[in-house]
């Protein structure tokens, strides 16, 4: 009997290992894909304008993401996603992708990366503020040090300040506003749904930006890349829902910040920039606070469940 026991507790741990491996898998291609999806974006920032990278991206996105919510069903829902909170999620949405593609074209990619590690800090003092979520002083000094990590990024005061870089702290207000009312939509709206509703709005937004660009016919190279990026953001999103649902949120979000590695790597090998030291302390500083902010938070929701 008691060897029964200990054969059934082996295999239980080799399949919560086995989850907790997918999961951590689909968060790497999360963050590959996304910071792939970004660095095509950045190819196109020199010829391409602003407001028609995003229309184009965005138009890409949502033909991809209505396609798959007809096939899976979900577009059944789309009437119960009009409610004011989803126009406040797709104003985030689209000043997001407005703020970081005005920015990633005009500031190394690994910097630019580096700053938007700042999202999750900002996301947890948001829901603070507007959700009254239980925030103790441990998370607050991390908001706090990530702050600083994300000034050693930014250099504000220095010759090496670049003013785009304000567009970036843009990017992580828009996603944080994104994301906070994400949380408060109904939880049975699919996530496909609420993709294609916003997307569609920030192409919408994105479009009033022909009445004082120059837009451009796309060449056929700019038109692929764009395609590529909104392929990636869909299968981006897709594969954190799976990591989410599929394993241990506490084991599995610290593989987020991933991507700054890929951005490293690309931002090198692609354009030749590497980060300065100020630059690398700030990001470190960055991902050790952003972290210890989760740990800290999955320590607050056991102690709140026993």
């Amino acid at each position: 009997m008691r060897g029964l026991q200990e054969e059934h507790k082996s295999n239980v741990v080799s399949a919560v290992s086995t989850h907790s491996v997918k999961a951590i898998g689909a968060m790497v291609l999360a963050t590959i894909a996304f910071t792939f999806g970004d660095a095509a974006m950045k190819l196109i920032a020199g010829s391409v304008p602003t407001g028609q990278a995003v229309f184009l991206r965005c138009t890409g996105s949502v033909l991809l993401v209505a396609i798959a919510a007809v096939h899976s069903g979900a577009i059944a829902t789309i009437r119960q996603a009009f409610v004011p909170l989803m126009a406040w999620r797709s104003a985030g949405d689209a000043g997001s992708a407005l703020f970081f593609q005005a920015a990633v074209g005009r500031m190394p990619f690994a910097d630019i990366m580096g700053i938007l590690q700042l999202t999750p800090l900002a996301l947890t003092a948001a829901s603070a503020i507007f959700l009254g979520a239980n925030v103790g002083w441990r998370r607050w000094a991390a908001i706090g040090v990530g702050l600083c990590g994300a000034l050693l990024v930014i250099k504000p005061g220095t010759s090496a300040f670049n003013i785009w870089a304000l567009f970036a702290v843009g990017t992580v207000l828009c996603g944080t506003l994104r994301d906070i009312t994400t949380r408060r939509l109904d939880s049975g709206l699919s996530p496909l749904v609420i993709m294609m509703i916003s997307q569609a709005f920030a192409a919408l937004i994105a479009l009033g930006f022909a009445a004082f660009e120059s837009w451009v016919w796309p060449t056929l190279a700019e038109a692929a890349l764009i395609a590529f990026s909104a392929a990636l953001t869909l299968a981006g999103h897709l594969w954190v829902i799976a990591s989410i649902r599929g394993g241990d949120i506490a084991m599995v979000a610290p593989f987020r910040y991933a991507g700054i590695i890929w951005a490293i790597l690309l931002g090198l090998v692609v354009w030749g920039e590497l980060p300065d030291a100020l630059s690398f302390a700030g990001i470190a500083i960055l991902i050790m606070a952003g972290i210890y902010a989760f740990q800290r938070e999955r320590r607050a929701r056991a102690a709140d469940k026993s």
